[in-house]
């Protein structure tokens, strides 16, 4: 797969941590998601609205693009034509869905990412900065993965999430680092590229996953230093970001 170079600002110094997020990034997601847009339109559908499951994903993608911080209810409006009866219908899948989940609130490990998190400890100290439930701990336990990470921040745990940069800062406070010393790696741009920038660090997307990879920078400020597409690449993209040559 392709390594692509967004606006990549000039590094001269060597950076000493790198944080990634969880969320199709660390763990595959793709089978939540489905779970969730499954329920939901079988709550639709059950409500009247006579909508196939294509039409009804396009209407997701093509609002993911245009904005991923509120796709969910743009697509949900326009499929059930008001705000009032989205609401509803929606409150009546995500029921399902969180009946579904409730076991395992949190995605699958992604495969051959171990792997590039202990590639990435050769050269620098790695943290953990993502909206997660605190389960995900107990996921990380079952996955044995983490004593890999010196630092995990958990917006749940801490009180305050992305996109707000103050849990970059939190971050980089426990981890005793300058925000130029440090990478995130992150596959959403309003939630992980945007905050990164304004705190100063280094912004690494690994552009994947059903969801948000479809949505394309849409300001200067959602571009990243460095773009990823696949897992065999990344352990060498934090390296280069990282001027750990």
């Amino acid at each position: 797969m392709t390594t692509v170079l967004g606006q990549p600002r000039s590094y001269t110094t060597r950076a000493e941590w790198v944080f990634f997020d969880v969320g199709d990034v660390l763990f595959n997601e793709d089978p939540q998601h489905l779970l969730y847009f499954h329920s939901l339109i079988a709550a639709i559908r059950r409500n009247g609205i006579d909508i196939t499951w294509d039409a009804y994903l396009a209407a997701i993608m093509d609002a993911v693009r245009k904005a991923p911080s509120t796709f969910l209810n743009d697509s949900g409006i326009a499929v059930c034509g008001s705000a009032e009866a989205w609401h509803r219908i929606h409150a009546e899948g995500r029921a399902v869905y969180d009946a579904i989940r409730k076991p395992r609130p949190f995605g699958v490990l992604l495969d051959g990412i171990t792997a590039v998190v202990e590639e990435a400890k050769k050269d620098f100290k790695v943290g953990i900065i993502a909206n997660q439930h605190p389960q995900i701990l107990d996921a990380f336990e079952d996955y044995g993965i983490r004593s890999l990470f010196d630092v995990i921040i958990i917006d749940e745990i801490v009180g305050v999430g992305k996109p707000d940069p103050e849990i970059f800062r939190i971050a980089l406070r426990q981890a005793n680092c300058a925000a130029e010393n440090a990478i995130i790696v992150g596959d959403r741009t309003d939630n992980d590229m945007v905050p990164g920038r304004i705190v100063g660090l280094r912004t690494l997307r690994f552009r994947r996953g059903m969801l948000y990879a479809a949505a394309d920078p849409l300001t200067p400020e959602q571009v990243p230093d460095l773009e990823i597409t696949d897992v065999s690449q990344l352990a060498a993209g934090i390296r280069a970001l990282g001027c750990a040559l």
